[in-house]
């Protein structure tokens, strides 16, 4: 009887994956939301960003000029402030947890951008 049931999950296991049916005990990867902000002389473009709650995500910021005063990012809300060297890609990668609408600025807080966590 033991012979039979190892059989029997044997075969549902390889009938679920020719399928495309995961088993249960499979954990998904975690999903991360990306996104790409440049600082040029107009400003932050885009000037807002969308996220979802308890999503990680990895925001890239690039500054392309040295005609602005972003010469670092800060958002405060999730208390990171890093500096933004010329031409170099900078990666922020934080959890939004509360829903809102919160600000990213430059370090002399004259910069303004928005990030809303839906």
């Amino acid at each position: 009887m033991k012979g039979r049931s190892i059989v029997w999950l044997w075969c549902a296991l390889l009938f679920g994956t020719v399928l495309g049916v995961a088993p249960q005990s499979t954990i998904a990867k975690p999903r991360v939301q990306t996104a790409k902000i440049e600082i040029n002389t107009k400003g932050y473009r885009p000037t807002s960003l969308k996220l979802r709650r308890d999503v990680p995500a990895r925001v890239t910021f690039v500054r392309t000029t040295d005609a602005t005063c972003a010469k670092e990012i800060v958002l405060p809300d999730f208390n990171i402030r890093r500096a933004l060297p010329l031409n170099q890609p900078v990666v922020v990668t934080f959890t939004p947890t509360n829903r809102g609408t919160f600000t990213f600025v430059c370090g002399m807080n004259m910069m303004r951008g928005q990030l809303t966590v839906k």
